[in-house]
């Protein structure tokens, strides 16, 4: 499927590894110009050997997204090699675990800014060039749990502030619409990443081989999701046919969350 944005750049945040990595690989397949963010810079340069390696356009930089400076920074990188990003994808996260008597105040403030403060951040970078060129794609991956908080995982911190991201990325939608941007949440839920393996292994003390047993009788598909099929979801809302598709969380859990809508 011709997605129709050869040419585009896309800034995607969180990029070397996981499904924002499988979201980029779609992206410079279909022709965008691909800049891939992370803290790491050995990923990322694995992530842009990649997509290089299959005929794409891609460079990386390094930077703490959960910061304005370190936004600006990044944006700014991306801008002077490709030009303004026409895509932005925000991917920030943190496996501070704990119920409540567990974590602290402070542990709250940090989790707020690196879970939504990061989203705004970026949008601050982002949202006036699209405006001008009358055309954007913002996309953040969230998670099914700001809907439906996931007890088992003793995850206080990420239940309590995800939603306020939803709801900036819903606000912010109504906002920029009549400029050609659209704004949307993809809202993973079981996802097999090396990160949900790790964060299983050292908080639940769930092993690789007994993540199907522990997870996939939970979920009406069966199974972990892979994440391709996460990246797959954001590379259409990126796409310019999905032009009328703005404001919306998108669960893709297997049909995990209880809710009909």
């Amino acid at each position: 499927m011709d997605l129709g944005i050869k040419n585009k750049v896309a800034f995607v945040s969180g990029g070397s590894k996981g499904m924002a990595r499988e979201a980029a690989l779609m992206l410079a397949a279909d022709g965008c110009k691909v800049a891939i963010v992370a803290r790491s810079q050995g990923p990322i340069d694995e992530a842009v050997a990649l997509i290089r390696s299959r005929g794409g356009q891609a460079m990386g930089y390094a930077a703490d997204l959960s910061t304005r400076a370190g936004v600006k920074e990044a944006v700014a990188a991306v801008t002077a090699e490709f030009g303004s990003p026409d895509i932005a994808i925000s991917n920030v996260t943190n496996n501070i675990a704990g119920d409540f008597d567990d974590v602290s105040d402070e542990e709250f403030e940090k989790i707020f800014s690196i879970y939504t403060m990061s989203v705004v951040y970026l949008a601050r970078e982002v949202i006036p060039e699209m405006k001008r060129k009358k055309w954007g794609r913002f996309v953040a991956i969230g998670s099914a749990a700001a809907k439906e908080p996931e007890g088992l995982i003793h995850h206080m911190l990420a239940n309590t502030v995800r939603p306020a991201a939803v709801g900036f990325i819903k606000t912010l939608s109504d906002e920029v619409a009549k400029y050609g941007i659209t704004c949307n949440t993809v809202a993973p839920g079981w996802i097999g990443t090396d990160n949900m393996h790790e964060y299983l292994e050292q908080k639940v003390g769930i092993t690789r081989d007994k993540v199907g047993e522990f997870i996939g009788n939970r979920i009406p598909a069966g199974r972990v999701g892979r994440p391709e099929e996460i990246g797959s979801t954001i590379a259409y809302l990126c796409s310019d046919l999905a032009g009328y598709i703005s404001g919306e969380w998108i669960a893709v859990d297997g049909g995990k969350h209880a809710a009909a809508f």
